[in-house]
């Protein structure tokens, strides 16, 4: 089986499709098992956040701002400072707060050792705040303003300047300071978990996204294949293929987005706590995996329809609105006659070419994307209408678009296959409008073409059954003349001329006999007749045998022969053969200058055995090289020497009716033959 079968056949699509399966399974398995094996409790075990250096965590940024944050609360609620750092004896690094009179702290920080620490946050009444760590949450130490209804940053000084009252906001004393730091050694831990936690995600992300390439990889390849066989070119369908376009979305978007939204449920309920609920989380992503297979299978479903031209026939819409509008033209064809007429006037001038067609479905196209995006972004209450609206013309102008690719894409493989000789196909269920007429035209110019391709074969045969009925009907009054001019020949006539008379009817009743047989053998091969004897022959025996026969030494030409030692393996008819070397062979004896060279060659080039014979002509030729090897066509136009014109002709026949090939070369008084055949055996 080609790589073609292989690629069509049941067992790789089925691969492919397991394998996109698969791919979804594996990544959403991972995505979701990792992120409830990190992300639970609302992120708080989360220590790497996707930044690319731990001194950009955004984790310790937030450690910070909390702590900040709740020091304020408890300062603004009265908290004891003992209570306080109960609640929060598990905070890894130093915290010190001082409002007024009041302090508290895990530690007795300065503003230096805070500065020096490889984390740390100071902040102060008045939106004065220092970090090496961008700030999480706002900034603490804010007030909130009524009037303005936002928030600020007021010490007491502030306030007594602006001459603000008391009871809209409590200004925060002049000596509010509050310190947080981590120091190397407190961060070093938080700094492995978080190098651990990078390790882990980002592997699973590249596998992720591996495995998503893989999947997208194998939908092109089933985008292709299928629907194909590797028997034929045809699209088959499948059972779920019986499902109208309308049922097969709706199955499709409730199967998926159930199963998504319950999976995304599940999930929700898992990162705010619900660990009791884990042990759902496996035959959640199973039905997940299931509802995708199947959602999948939708997909290719309707591929395959599209690929077949067959989606319009299988929505019910589609079908629906021509039957509406069948119905409307009927309704109004009677009562609105005149109108009709007019419409058709218009719609030949404005439609009725091809190009001026596409124009005007280009600007309603653009007209309707316009309205669709001025009513979805203008936020205008006809905005869904507007979006129903753009939704069903782009559905529209697709299935227009892809119809008449499709139907250009059909008339092209039209014309391949016609040019391959197969003049009877004919195109059916084309678009309508030009590619339905030209589908016509194709199928009549189709017609026509056989028909003169038939009348030009019968004509043909007729020729060449004539000439051999006329040849075979010459041969037996041409053997007795040659019989009795024999017999005159031999005979001593009076008066002394008639002994010349015999002579000149006997050779030219020779020469009748050579042209009706040369007519008679050529006639049969062209039609078909002669039966070809091959067989495995030796090229270099052939040449030697031809040359040895015509004696072409003898003849006042000077040979350059170029022969193999080795043995030259071709498959073909030896006694054919032969009669086209000692025809070329022989034209060089007759038509050569004398005491010129004659090159005679054989070789093997690329894979093939070349014959060659080049010889200076003794006549002007003035013909073409294509010309030469047609019947009763002569190199001596004046027609002064010996030959019926047959000789390149039979031998041209017998090459390619053998499966070779022969060629003609004229360069000036240059006259070359190559003939080639496949070196038999490789």
């Amino acid at each position: 089986m080609n790589i073609k079968g292989i690629l069509r056949s049941t067992a790789a699509k089925f691969i492919a499709f397991a394998g996109i399966v698969g791919c979804f399974a594996g990544a959403l398995f991972l995505t979701e098992n990792t992120i409830t094996d990190f992300a639970t409790d609302n992120g708080s075990n989360m220590v790497y956040r996707f930044e690319s250096d731990f001194a950009d965590s955004y984790y310790m940024r937030q450690q910070l701002s909390i702590m900040c944050a709740q020091m304020t609360n408890a300062f603004e609620d009265g908290m004891d400072a003992a209570e306080f750092s109960r609640q929060h004896t598990d905070f890894a690094g130093n915290y010190f707060g001082r409002m007024g009179d009041k302090t508290i702290g895990n530690d007795a920080l300065t503003e230096t050792e805070a500065k020096n620490s490889a984390f740390y946050m100071i902040a102060r009444p008045g939106g004065d705040v220092e970090s090496n760590a961008e700030i999480s949450y706002g900034y603490p130490l804010e007030v909130y303003d009524e009037e303005t209804d936002s928030f600020g940053y007021y010490t007491e000084e502030d306030a007594a300047e602006e001459g603000w009252k008391f009871n809209k906001f409590h200004p925060y004393p002049s000596n509010t300071l509050l310190l947080v730091r981590f120091t190397d050694a407190q961060a070093a831990p938080i700094k492995a978990e978080w190098e651990t936690q990078k390790t882990q995600i980002t592997g699973v992300i590249n596998r992720v996204i591996v495995l998503i390439v893989v999947a997208l990889a194998l939908f092109v390849y089933l985008l292709f294949a299928t629907g194909r066989r590797p028997e034929d070119e045809e699209i088959h369908f499948a059972t779920i293929d019986r499902l109208p376009v309308e049922v097969n979305v709706v199955l499709f978007w409730s199967v998926l987005g159930t199963a998504a939204g319950l999976n995304i449920a599940l999930m929700s309920e898992l990162l705010s706590g619900s660990g009791d609920l884990s042990f759902l989380l496996l035959p959640s992503i199973l039905f997940f995996v299931a509802a995708f297979a199947f959602a999948l299978e939708l997909t290719l479903s309707l591929v395959r329809l599209l690929k077949a031209g067959s989606l319009a026939r299988r929505s019910w819409c589609i079908r629906a609105f021509r039957w509406c509008f069948n119905k409307i033209g009927v309704l109004c064809k009677g009562t609105w006659h005149g109108l009709g007429r007019l419409r058709l006037a218009f719609t030949k001038a404005l439609l009725g070419n091809y190009k001026t067609r596409n124009v005007v479905l280009l600007f309603t196209a653009y007209s309707v994307v316009l309205a669709f995006l001025a009513a979805a972004f203008a936020g205008v209450g006809g905005s869904f209408f507007a979006f129903v609206l753009g939704v069903g013309w782009f559905l529209a102008a697709g299935y227009f678009l892809i119809r008449r690719i499709d139907g250009f894409d059909r008339i092209v493989a039209a014309l391949q296959r016609m040019r391959g000789g197969d003049l009877g196909f004919k195109l059916t269920d084309m678009p309508e409008g030009v590619f339905a007429e030209m589908a016509e035209d194709l199928g009549s110019l189709g017609d026509g073409m056989q028909a003169a391709l038939q009348n030009e074969v019968r004509a043909e045969r007729m020729k060449s059954e004539l000439i051999t009925n006329v040849s075979h009907d010459l041969k037996t009054p041409l053997t007795s003349i040659l019989s009795y001019s024999d017999l005159l020949s031999q005979l001593e006539l009076t008066p002394e001329e008639a002994n010349d008379y015999a002579k000149i009817i006997h050779q030219k009743s020779l020469r009748l006999k050579n042209l009706t047989s040369d007519l008679f053998d050529i006639s049969k091969v062209q039609s078909g007749v002669e039966q070809m004897v091959c067989e495995r022959l030796d090229a270099v025996t052939l040449v030697r045998q031809a040359l040895a026969e015509q004696e072409a030494q003898n003849s006042g030409l000077v040979l350059k022969v170029t022969l193999p030692e080795r043995e030259l393996p071709i498959w073909a008819d030896g006694r054919k053969m032969s009669r086209v070397l000692e025809n070329l062979i022989g034209n060089c004896v007759k038509y050569a200058m004398k005491g010129t060279r004659v090159f005679v060659s054989l070789d093997a080039r690329d894979g093939k055995a070349v014959f060659e014979v080049k010889n200076t002509a003794n006549y002007e030729m003035d013909f073409a090289a294509d010309e030469i090897t047609e019947r009763f066509v002569r190199g001596d136009a004046a027609r002064s020497t010996e030959g019926s014109g047959l000789g390149l002709a039979i031998a041209k026949s017998y090459t390619e009716a053998c499966g070779g090939m022969f060629e003609v070369e004229v360069d000036g008084d240059q006259f070359k033959v190559r003939i080639s055949f496949p070196v038999y055996g490789l």
